[in-house]
């Protein structure tokens, strides 16, 4: 800034003073370059917008994944408690109790399988001319399977998948007229014992199977994990095993008043039926199927018609 109050010919040092004095520019520039500073001012060059460029790239990706986030957080939920509605819907119609129902069983089928020498237990009233067939009528579980593995806690729920209603179910239920070859023969053979028919004739009695499989995905346990889960992929899958579960097969099975369980062993198998309401054991036996020397034509079938022979033997043992 040009002042009359300096002239070319003052010292330097003194007329330097003197502009610092009169100048806001000239002392800003002493300043900076006591600092080290080039210029003690930003460039004078234009506003250039490119600049902002990727500061507003950022902010638009910014807003983007906000807003992503927002649609994911929102479509979880909604999926979360249309899963919910769901299981609260299908535990409609449920008794009371069934909550231990899957643990009671299990303690029962677990002691059924146990004590080798346990004591024979027939109850005085299946031995009434009908009684048993009348008992039998009432709606139950069943679970058939080796010894070995309905003692193990870790191994009952496989046993339990495994197990179908089978020969020795449908003859306990519907004996044949006789133990001979022809009449066993006769009432297994051309059954398929997984299928329609056999359903129709033991529809009261239901695969403990289905009780847990089903029951499972209705437990606070399993409510806990859709209330838990924080990623959509978990509640997809939580929701395809509420799909595949036999939730209107269990919702019978939980009505269940009598639990059948028969034990295989080498020994031969130990049949238990318990009144789950009663909180009674009605029948504990061990039985062997009769040996049968069986034709070639009933050799294909030997394990149904065995079967179909144990169950007769149980039921002698009750009415005999």
């Amino acid at each position: 800034m040009a002042t009359f109050l300096v002239t070319p010919r003052m010292n330097p040092a003194l007329r330097a003073r003197v502009e610092r004095a009169v100048s806001s520019q000239a002392r800003a520039r002493h300043k900076a370059a006591g600092l080290g500073m080039a210029s003690p001012f930003a460039s004078r060059q234009g506003f250039r917008p490119a600049r902002l460029l990727p500061l507003l790239a950022l902010v638009v990706l910014g807003g983007l994944f906000a807003a992503m986030m927002i649609h994911e957080r929102r479509e979880l939920e909604a999926e979360r408690s249309a899963l919910l509605r769901e299981i609260a819907e299908m535990r409609a119609g449920l008794p009371a109790g069934h909550e231990g129902l899957i643990a009671e069983t299990e303690r029962l089928v677990m002691q059924a399988a146990g004590e080798e020498d346990a004591p024979e237990i027939i109850d005085p009233a299946l031995r009434a001319a009908g009684a048993l067939d009348a008992v039998l009528r009432r709606p139950a579980l069943y679970v058939h399977a080796p010894a070995s593995d309905l003692r193990d806690a870790r191994l009952v729920d496989d046993a339990a998948r495994g197990s179908d209603k089978d020969a020795f179910l449908v003859c306990l239920l519907h004996p044949p007229a006789s133990t001979s070859e022809r009449d066993l023969l006769a009432k297994v053979r051309g059954v398929y014992f997984a299928g329609a028919k056999v359903e129709d004739e033991t529809a009261n009695l239901r695969r403990l199977a289905e009780a847990r499989l089903g029951l499972a995905v209705l437990s606070p346990a399993f409510e806990g994990s859709v209330r838990a889960a924080q990623d959509r992929n978990v509640l997809k899958q939580l929701r395809r095993a509420l799909e595949k579960a036999p939730v209107a097969l269990a919702k019978k099975a939980a009505g269940a008043e009598l639990m059948l369980v028969v034990a295989d062993s080498a020994t031969g198998a130990r049949v238990t039926l318990v009144d789950l309401a009663a909180k009674k054991t009605l029948l504990q036996v061990r039985r062997r199927a009769d040996e049968i020397a069986l034709s070639a034509r009933a050799s294909s079938q030997r394990e149904e018609i065995e079967a179909c022979s144990l169950a007769v033997s149980v039921r002698r043992a009750v009415t005999e």
